[in-house]
């Protein structure tokens, strides 16, 4: 994750939002996607710290939501903070101090930041992310990329950039699993990292969140298999229990947010490979800031030249990493590019000094460092055309929540990765509009199927489900039943009929398609509970109490 170190932001109130999409349908089209990035920057300070939990005004300008439909966005990133001390902190915990870099949303101010956009039809996307500013300023310190690592075998030391940072002593370093207390660490990191991931999917699964992502770019930590002489151990049970906790309260798609270097490092080599086999993830969710130039330009890349260079990484990573995850969409979680000439060296990279000065050497009338960013979006975009469905999308980078006015006084005067008023900004709005063309002739899901519960009797019970308004574009519905012992399904044009057959739960998958054979999946549950045979009905139950009144008044 990428951002400066900036300070603290509330948010404001709408109403209630919409229910969360029953086992929500796969990424079948390109996402139209923006990033909000985190607690900090204008979210934090022309948002959250202005919005009344206890007013009537909504957290999210008007017209920030304008400029998201006229840019044809249909998916917003939200990550939320997580926070540990030192090295030597075994809780991880939610931390609200407005002292914190990056404090956690409150969760009033989560809530309502996913009520306003679902209200708006937005689809959100939730990740947790441990903002390691203060730990890595601790007497012990420790950055969040280095969580989990066990350390060198002779030494116990985890791997550093010895030219930003100290090595960490070894008695300070409890992943190694050599020391003292690793087993008690371990477990107690594991149990408050999983508390604090339940506790986020609550709100996610309530207020409709479609995606969620158990972490972000701590690809160390997120190892469900040994790998190689170093990475020996592995927190694979711990994982999976995380996972399945998570699983028994939110019924969204899941993932987790890869950096790229693990991909692309020997360091990482064999880390990752069947992360989300293991866990059974949905989505390969990847921190895509892949660099571009072996050093940094001193003048504008061209299209051209910058399509080669992401030619080269579909081929040598994304076609190799999706043809290993069949089923499970690649999605960019974050994406971006400072709008700086240097910056396909490293997208990332923010630049010493943050002000935006106006440079212009090719002669063009465009600035230099927003010229690069703009031809870097064209050729990640024209490369995903090339290779349609390898990639389905990309959570464009720190896209802050502002006014227009809010935006024009504070922030268009700096560097950033936004895309707002900007070239690059020109670039995105005319790719989502092209894939949102593309998507008004295809079926697409729709609203919610809500979860059903039946009685089992001597005699099938059975309920109507419409389906139609749950999809765009149908016209003709499928139906199956994951366990026909339990219920049973059948379909009259845009209805479907589920069935009670014994005590149990069925998931019922509805599939909607055209005569084109483009087709879109919605999922809900028929929970089927005991007979109700020996039950009195209400009707028969209130009948025996009137009988009862008679005979005491002596009719």
């Amino acid at each position: 994750m990428r951002y400066r170190l900036i300070a603290p932001m509330l948010l404001c109130c709408l109403a209630a939002a919409g229910e969360l999409y029953a086992q929500a349908p796969p990424l079948s089209q390109p996402l139209r996607a923006i990033h909000i990035s985190g607690n900090w920057g204008a979210n934090r300070y022309h948002a959250v710290e202005k919005w009344d939990p206890n007013g009537t005004e909504p957290l999210i300008p008007l017209d920030y939501i304008r400029y998201l439909e006229d840019m044809h966005v249909n998916w917003v990133g939200i990550s939320v903070a997580l926070h540990y001390e030192d090295s030597m902190d075994s809780t991880v915990e939610r931390a609200y101090s407005s002292d914190l870099n990056v404090p956690t949303f409150s969760d009033a101010a989560l809530r309502q930041l996913i009520r306003e956009f679902r209200a708006h039809d937005l689809d959100v996307y939730l990740t947790l992310a441990f903002e390691s500013h203060e730990a890595y300023a601790a007497e012990r310190p420790a950055q969040r990329w280095q969580l989990g690592d066990p350390g060198e075998p002779d030494t116990g030391v985890p791997f550093h950039d010895p030219a930003h940072a100290p090595p960490i002593l070894p008695e300070h370093w409890p992943w190694r699993p050599s020391h003292p207390d690793h087993d008690r660490f371990v477990r107690e990191f594991w149990e408050t990292y999983t508390r604090q991931a339940v506790h986020f999917a609550r709100i996610a699964q309530d207020e409709g969140a479609r995606m969620y992502s158990l972490g972000t770019e701590t690809d160390v930590l997120f190892r469900s298999r040994p790998a190689g002489s170093y990475f020996t151990n592995d927190f694979g049970s711990e994982l999976r229990g995380m996972v399945d906790r998570v699983r028994a309260v939110y019924h969204g798609l899941l993932t987790y947010d890869l950096h790229y270097f693990a991909i692309t490092d020997d360091f990482y080599a064999g880390v990752w490979d069947h992360l989300w086999e293991d866990l059974d993830l949905d989505v390969v969710g990847l921190s895509a800031w892949f660099s571009l130039a072996e050093t940094p330009p001193s003048t504008v890349m061209s299209v051209d030249r910058l399509r080669q260079e992401y030619e080269g990484i579909f081929q040598e990573h994304l076609i190799p990493l999706a043809a290993d995850n069949p089923g499970r969409p690649i999605v960019f979680t974050e994406y971006g590019a400072i709008d700086t000439v240097e910056g396909p060296a490293d997208p990332s990279g923010f630049p010493e000094v943050a002000q935006f000065v106006f440079s212009d050497r090719n002669g063009n009338g465009v600035d230099d460092g927003r010229e690069t960013q703009a031809n870097i979006f064209q050729a990640l975009f024209e490369t995903m055309d090339r290779h349609p469905g390898v990639v389905r999308g990309a959570f464009l980078w720190d896209n802050w929540i502002a006014s227009n006015e809010d935006w024009e006084q504070h922030w268009t005067a700096e560097r950033n990765y936004d895309i707002r008023n900007k070239p690059a900004g020109e670039v995105v709005r005319a790719q989502y509009e092209r894939w949102r063309s593309a998507e008004g002739t295809r079926v697409t899901a729709a609203g919610t199927l809500p979860n059903r519960t039946l009685y089992a009797g001597t005699v099938a019970v059975a309920v109507t489900v419409p389906v139609g308004d749950a999809f765009r574009n149908a016209s003709t519905y499928q139906a199956a039943s994951s366990a026909p012992g339990v219920a049973t399904v059948g379909v009259s044009g845009s209805t479907v009929t589920v069935t009670s057959v014994a005590e149990g739960e069925a998931t019922i998958t509805v599939t909607a398609g055209d005569a084109d054979g483009s087709t879109a999946t919605q999922r809900f549950t028929a929970t089927v509970l005991a007979s109700t045979a020996s039950r009195p009905s209400r009707f028969l139950e209130l009948r025996r109490r009137i009988e009862a009144l008679r005979r005491r008044q002596g009719r």
